[in-house]
């Protein structure tokens, strides 16, 4: 992570992230997913993408159906090796408030790719993003305009 995120202003900071996602691999989901409670981490589904506990109570990301209450859209974000990442979650989750009227959900997995570079771009971590599943076109839309402003620089 670079030293300098702190002294950048807002234009230098939009501009250097919106060439981290114009970089990173992006992948969206087909199906889509709600948190769902399981018994205990060993009854995890080989289908879920996350498992988290709460004191004794463990939920998992696992699919469900689109209509169904708390269903999320979910998309993926490898960051490319050499970029700086810092301030990322922070800056799409407050652009997809103002642009598209939704909240995120962030779950940091560990990068299976586990290089030293992935280490210094990102804590060798990758983010599962979603958001409600009624506002997943907004959301795809936003990040894919971010992609294409980035993938121009």
């Amino acid at each position: 992570m670079a030293e300098n995120a702190m002294t950048e202003t807002p234009e230098q900071m939009h501009a250097r992230l919106c060439g981290v996602i114009g970089r990173a691999q992006f992948s969206v989901l087909d199906d889509a997913y709600a948190w769902q409670p399981i018994a205990h981490a060993s009854a995890l589904s080989d289908n879920a993408l996350a498992a988290v506990r709460d004191g004794a109570s463990w939920a998992a990301l696992l699919p469900a159906n689109a209509e169904a209450a708390g269903a999320y859209r979910i998309f993926a974000f490898h960051f490319a090796e050499g970029s700086n990442a810092s301030g990322f979650v922070a800056w799409l989750a407050s652009l997809m408030k103002a642009e598209a009227g939704t909240g995120a959900m962030v779950v940091c997995g560990y990068d299976a790719r586990a290089t030293d570079a992935l280490w210094r771009t990102s804590l060798g971590l990758f983010d599962y993003w979603g958001c409600p599943w009624a506002k997943g076109d907004a959301v795809i839309a936003l990040v894919q305009r971010l992609r294409d402003a980035g993938s121009r620089r």
